[in-house]
């Protein structure tokens, strides 16, 4: 059976009156770091963008995987042995170099990111920040300082308390430790039942999270405790961010004075 996609039925169809197609795909795809907190919102959209796409940690999906280039091309690489696949494998060589990858750096959440020094993207930050390996250290670590305080959050006391009044809360409905682990088991129930079926329990199940997520804070002390940690953050990576911020600059400047 194919699985039943996020719900966008008559509620969100053409001619309701309720704003663009545009509008109406942006709202779908709201996040909610710390879960659902919209109970009006998850009646309409059910999970929302997230339905399929749960990770391991307690909201809409995983924050903590270090955000690279080639990350976003692998997403979209084309079948394996076509002529597309060997035509973008050229590309890729080209553009972030081949063979053993020389820089290795590792994030705030301890995941190692690595990388060519050879390739047109590396020559270019050579040229422009005039040091490839220091400009990678710092851009993968001020790029994913978000993701390290979200990373923190799901590890603070006062978020596990939240989460398992949290699951007290949402157990009548179905027991599950965080959202995730909810999202995931309606996508194994979803697999058995029709479309229409699978949507109407997706809402459900929805709605349940969005009701506790309000009436435990859970969302609410996610996202304050975010801002104390992404302080500490700042404060514990701020030689590199404002090395990084020195980098960018004269990576600007030296594209204005070439007319890049």
């Amino acid at each position: 059976m194919a699985l039943p996609p996020s719900p966008d039925g008559p509620v969100n169809g053409a001619g309701t009156g309720r704003g663009t197609t545009q509008d109406q795909k942006a709202s779908r795809q709201r996040q909610f770091p710390y879960g659902i907190d919209d109970p009006a919102w998850a009646a309409e959209h059910g999970f929302g963008s997230a339905a399929w796409t749960t990770g391991p940690d307690h909201g809409d999906g995983p924050r903590d995987a270090p955000r690279t280039r080639r990350t976003q091309q692998a997403q979209q690489a084309p079948q394996p042995g076509t002529q597309a696949a060997e035509q973008q494998q050229r590309l890729s060589d080209a553009l972030f170099g081949t063979g053993r990858r020389e820089l290795s750096t590792r994030t705030a959440t301890g995941l190692v990111v690595k990388a060519n020094s050879d390739g047109c993207l590396a020559e270019a930050q050579r040229v422009l920040y005039g040091d490839q390996a220091r400009w990678f250290r710092a851009e993968v670590a001020v790029n994913n300082l978000e993701a390290a305080a979200h990373h923190r959050v799901t590890r603070d006391p006062a978020y596990r308390a939240a989460l398992a009044r949290w699951a007290h809360c949402v157990a009548p409905v179905h027991k599950a430790e965080d959202p995730a682990e909810l999202r995931r088991a309606w996508q194994r129930r979803a697999r058995d039942l029709q479309p229409r079926q699978a949507t109407d329990l997706q809402r459900r199940y929805a709605v349940a999270e969005a009701r506790c997520v309000q009436r435990t804070d859970l969302a609410d002390t996610g996202a304050r405790l975010e801002k104390r940690h992404a302080a500490d953050l700042s404060a514990e990576y701020a030689d590199l961010i404002a090395e990084h911020r020195r980098m960018r600059e004269r990576g600007l400047r030296y594209a204005v004075q070439h007319d890049l």
